[in-house]
């Protein structure tokens, strides 16, 4: 006996130190997807895509200047493997040497870019850039060669293109294109190319952009202060009262500083209520808002809160003829505190989903139909399961088979007649086609019937004797025994009404009716793919499941371990 229980207690050591990291390390590699998904949601583009892959978002760089050059944008040089460290030496050199020579002489002679503030980081990067983009790619047999070869096919393999690619994602700078006015009409009005009047800190010059059209380019320190102004004076051809929103092309430089533009005229001063954060290096419109509150569909618009100034009311009571329309502006570049900075880069997914589609809209579309279609499920699951389970009626037993048979008919077959069905009685583009066809399942029915088929009739006869009603007996006796089941019936209808695509996209034609599979869809297609505001949207989706199996974890369980009982 002694030796049994010996024998019994190293088996038990045995699976504890080989079965619980086992079970460790399987958990762990089901939940890699949806930590994935999380470092995924607070990472830019160029992260997301980065190679090699990068597992978690990088914390912004500390900026003070601007223009700046990214570093470690590419990785560093590796040795080929076929070449000697001797060799790698005196070869590493002369390549690096002969790709700078060969960028200075392509770069200055072919590309319209700014090349004034080449320095040590724009060499090292170009020559990481080239090496990544062209170098690494050769074929194995050229490191075989003599070094005047190797050194020839590398200059060779540089074209201008990938010079223009590699500067555009090293160099940062913030250039302000041409100001357009709009009207309460929604007419809209170019205002002449402006001149901006910068203080001691900055400095700005004109530039033509590719497309010729005129825009100014920003040099700025905030090494000794946080703010930079900008200040200038624009002819309006329409009133303030009428000025419905101002738009100012802004090429960002990556930078999280904030921007602010506030319109004076008169008297009266627009300020801005929250600053555009200088989040990308793209160039995007940035609206400020006078008049009105901004739609779903132009939540990135700034709104602008108005004040007047008494003082400067009594100075302008008799204004020039041209003052009327004469607005003052005033853009100012603010760096704010590095946390706050670290937030916006980390939450910019996040601002940027809400900003570019109706993000609230689709998300209560998803709740209110995933809601609707549930509690009919239960209803109606749970009316025909007590039906079939406690009730004789003729052909009972075929109509059931019939029912399981349903269960096996997919539901691509059933897609075009039910298409027509609803075309025919007018449900297109309608909740009412999401919702209704799907609140009675044959899964569900199956489910609720194997469930009340449990409870003894005599219970139910019982209450028949006392007086109570046969919908009483379905809601005061047979709803609190079949919990588990309705708990573990919930999960599963909430769960394929929510992540349901297919049909909601045939039907609906409404985008302020889509739901959040179809909404975050579309944030990638042919002409964009906003991977980063994808994962944000998606893990925000996970939380209503999230909470509902929390809240319902047990009668889930309890749900899937009973109701196996055979009449």
């Amino acid at each position: 006996m002694n030796r049994i229980n010996k024998y019994k207690r190293v088996q038990r050591k045995i699976f504890i130190g080989l079965g619980y990291p086992l079970l460790l390390a399987a958990a762990f590699c089901t939940m890699v997807p949806l930590l994935w998904l999380l470092s995924s949601s607070f990472k830019t583009a160029d992260e997301v895509f980065a190679v090699p892959i990068q597992w978690f978002p990088k914390l912004p760089p500390r900026i003070t200047s601007s223009p700046y050059i990214v570093t470690k944008a590419y990785p560093n040089i590796k040795k080929p493997t076929t070449v000697d460290s001797e060799t790698w030496k005196t070869l590493q050199s002369q390549i690096e040497e002969a790709i700078w020579i060969n960028v200075q002489e392509q770069f200055t002679g072919k590309l319209s870019l700014e090349t004034t503030n080449l320095s040590e980081d724009v060499r090292t990067e170009f020559i990481e850039g080239i090496w990544q983009q062209h170098v690494a790619t050769l074929p194995v047999e050229v490191w075989n060669e003599s070094t005047a070869s190797i050194v020839n096919q590398v200059e060779s393999a540089i074209i201008p293109e990938t010079l223009e690619t590699i500067w555009r994602n090293i160099y940062r700078q913030v250039t302000v294109g041409t100001i357009k006015i709009e009207d309460v009409e929604f007419n809209l009005f170019e205002v002449d190319p402006v001149k901006w009047n910068a203080d001691s800190i900055t400095i700005s010059q004109i530039q033509e952009s590719r497309d010729s059209t005129p825009v100014m380019g920003l040099f700025y320190s905030l090494q000794e202060e946080n703010n930079v102004n900008l200040t200038s004076s624009i002819q309006s051809s329409v009133p303030i009262e009428r000025i419905r929103r101002i738009i100012l092309p802004i090429h960002g430089d990556a930078s999280y500083h904030h921007v602010s533009l506030e319109v004076s005229v008169n008297g009266t001063t627009f300020t801005p209520t929250e600053p555009f954060v200088l989040v990308s290096a793209l160039e995007e419109d940035t609206v400020w808002r006078l008049q009105g509150i901004p739609g779903e569909l132009e939540a990135s618009h700034i709104p602008m809160k108005k004040s007047i100034s008494k003082q400067d009311l009594i100075k302008s009571k008799a204004p020039l003829p041209d003052a009327k329309n004469r607005l003052t502006l005033k853009l100012t570049i603010h760096r704010p505190a590095y946390l706050a900075t670290v937030w916006n880069k980390l939450t910019s997914n996040y601002r940027n989903l809400w900003e570019t589609v109706p993000f609230n809209r689709y998300f209560i579309n998803s709740v209110f139909i995933a809601t609707a279609s549930t509690l009919l499920t239960l209803f109606f699951c749970s009316l025909g399961g007590y039906a079939f389970a406690k009730y004789r009626f003729p052909g009972k037993t075929i109509l059931f088979g019939i029912l399981l048979a349903s269960m096996m008919i997919p539901f691509q077959v059933l897609l075009v007649p039910l298409f027509g069905l609803m075309y025919d009685i007018g449900w297109l583009n309608s909740y009412n086609a999401i919702i209704i066809p799907f609140s009675v399942g044959a899964f569900g029915v199956f489910l609720m019937r194997q469930f009340i088929v449990t409870i003894p009739s005599e219970l139910l006869d019982a209450a028949r004797i006392d007086g109570c009603s046969e919908f009483g007996i379905y809601y005061r006796i047979v709803l609190p025994i079949i919990k588990p089941a309705l708990g573990a019936l919930t999960i599963y209808t909430f769960l394929s009404s929510w992540n349901g695509y297919l049909w909601p996209l045939i039907v609906l034609r409404d985008e302020g009716k889509y739901t959040l599979p179809i909404g975050l869809a579309n944030l990638v297609g042919i002409y964009r793919q906003d991977y980063g505001m994808l994962m944000a949207g998606t893990l925000l989706s996970l939380l209503p499941i999230i909470i509902l199996f929390l809240a319902m974890q047990r009668e889930f369980v309890q749900g899937i371990t009973l109701g196996g009982v055979k009449e």
